[in-house]
């Protein structure tokens, strides 16, 4: 009930995220700079490893077949940005740098 809401904004985004909390590497806190993630989608690109998916469910009490089961009503988008896989086509993409910066108490109004 919770989560379906957030799953229909999120199959908008074609799958990708910017993640500044990676908890599967063990990150307590936001550290670090922003990683463009993607999450699996229908094609076999990125797809996850059964044993994996197995695993967390057995730990965590979930079920995979009702997970996707009460997620087939959300529907799919039905556009995609052409230049969403910039990166597959064209091969290079974007990097973001951690640089320390001074924080100013007030922006400057333009």
């Amino acid at each position: 009930m919770v989560y379906k809401p957030e799953l229909e904004n999120l199959v908008k985004t074609y799958g990708k995220f910017w993640c500044t909390w990676q908890t599967d590497r063990g990150d307590p806190l936001p550290l670090g700079a922003p990683a463009l993630m993607m999450s699996p989608q229908a094609v076999n690109l990125g797809m996850v490893n059964p044993e994996l998916v197995q695993r967390r469910d057995q730990k965590y009490g979930i079920s995979t077949p009702d997970l996707k089961e009460a997620r087939l009503e959300i529907p799919e988008s039905e556009w995609t940005n052409p230049n969403a896989d910039y990166w597959k086509q064209n091969g290079k993409g974007f990097a973001i740098d951690v640089v320390p910066a001074e924080m100013k108490l007030r922006a400057p109004f333009p």
